[in-house]
This record gives C-alpha cells, structure tokens and sequence, in this order.
C-alpha cells in the first residue's frame, strides 16, 4: 500500500507541477505589460474568458481602450484584464503599455504590411506537411509562400530557396512582411520560417498542434534559434 501511496502522489505532484507551468510565462521578454498598470489595446480587442482563442468573447474592447492589467501572461501570450468593469483575458500582441496608443509601423511600406496582414488572416488554418493551400493546411513554407503569392511575390517551397531571395537584414532592424528564419527546430541547420508582423512577433505553421500561429521571436525558444531574415519589398 504504501507504494501506491507513493506512486499516486508522485502522479498528483506532476499533474499539479503541469498545470502550473501551463500557466507561467517562460521569458520575461513575451510581456509587453506589467501587471498591476494600464495598458492600451492597438486594436478592437476581443475580451475572452480564458487565456486563448477557444473561451467565448465577453466583450469587444475598441482600439485605443484603456484596460487594466490584473496578472499574466498566461499561456506564454494572454494577459488578465478589467475594462468598463468586466474581467477577462486578451492577446498581448494587441496591447502597450501606457494610456496611449503609440504607433510604430508608420514607416512600413506598404507592402511588407499588406503581406503582414494577409498573413495574419490564415491563423487557426491547420498544420500540414507539405502542405500549401488553406484547403490542405500549410507546411512553414506553404504558408509563407502562400501569402507571398497572394501579394504578387512568388518564392519558391523550400527553406534554402526562401532564404535565398531578397536581401539580409538583421533582426533588430526587421520589419513587417520579412521573411523570418529559423535553426534547429525539426532538424539540424536552418529548419524553419514564418513571416514577421511587427513588435517581436512573427506569424508561422509551426506543428499539427499549434497550426498557423502566433510566435514571440524573442521569447527562449526561438531566441536562440534564429537564423536570419530576408526582405523582398521595400
């Protein structure tokens, strides 16, 4: 008996040790918000009652909203908030910190951010090796040669081609509609890419679990992973 207890505990003390981390930030660089100050949403902001897309929207914040923020980031990229009285949880991405909205995209070219937000209209489409139409899901390298191809650039499906086309740019100097890449992900060497949307934040297909994406570049993941970045458009 006193083997199971053991076993049974060990298992209860597990459960309890995922659960935590499920709801602890990894890196301190994934927030773009303190808890316990106001912040700003850059967006109309869905207010959900959990910390991710699938918990109903509460509310609809408009941009420019001034919420407080109550604790977070859970679930590497939500944040608890209270805004005209009702409590819930939105995507960090879409808030600053302060009472203003500071914008930072004004010298973007037009281009880079219409391939940003085409990108970002395919999240939540599923995850599929070589994959490379929404109807099938997307490979790292469907999607973005997919979105590409919606905005009259073509680039080949592979990770070296990608790579090859455009010209460098460092990643402190990226910007919206970049190519971002990746090593040592999947396999040894330069293994994945996703298209970059502004703020530290990148849209990928990472795996059948996640699907198109989401990705903070600089949390510890992919911090550590980085490979470089192209730029086709001015």
């Amino acid at each position: 008996m006193s083997v199971i207890r053991k076993i049974l505990g060990l298992f209860l003390a597990l459960v309890v040790a995922f659960v935590s981390l499920s709801f602890v930030s990894p890196t301190s660089e994934a927030a773009y918000v303190r808890p316990g100050s106001y912040a700003t949403t850059t967006a109309n902001l869905n207010l959900r009652s959990g910390p991710s897309t699938y918990y109903y929207v509460k509310r609809v914040i408009p941009y420019g909203g001034r919420v407080y923020v109550l604790s977070g980031p859970y679930n590497r990229y939500w944040y608890k908030v209270r805004w005209s009285g009702t409590v819930g949880y939105v995507h960090g991405y879409y808030l600053r910190s302060g009472s203003t909205v500071r914008t930072t995209s004004y010298y973007y070219s037009s281009k880079g951010q219409a391939i940003a937000n085409t990108a970002k209209r395919y999240v939540g489409y599923r995850y599929a090796y070589y994959g490379n139409t929404p109807a099938e899901g997307f490979s790292c390298v469907g999607f973005t040669q997919w979105v590409y191809r919606l905005n009259g650039i073509w680039i080949p499906e592979s990770l070296w081609g990608q790579y090859s086309m455009g010209w460098g740019v460092s990643r402190s100097n990226l910007r919206p509609g970049d190519l971002v890449f990746f090593q040592n992900t999947f396999w040894r060497g330069l293994s994945h890419a996703g298209i970059y949307v502004g703020n530290g934040w990148m849209i990928d297909s990472g795996t059948p679990q996640t699907g198109v994406h989401w990705s903070y570049i600089y949390d510890s993941y992919w911090r550590y992973r980085w490979f470089g970045a192209r730029r086709l458009v001015n």
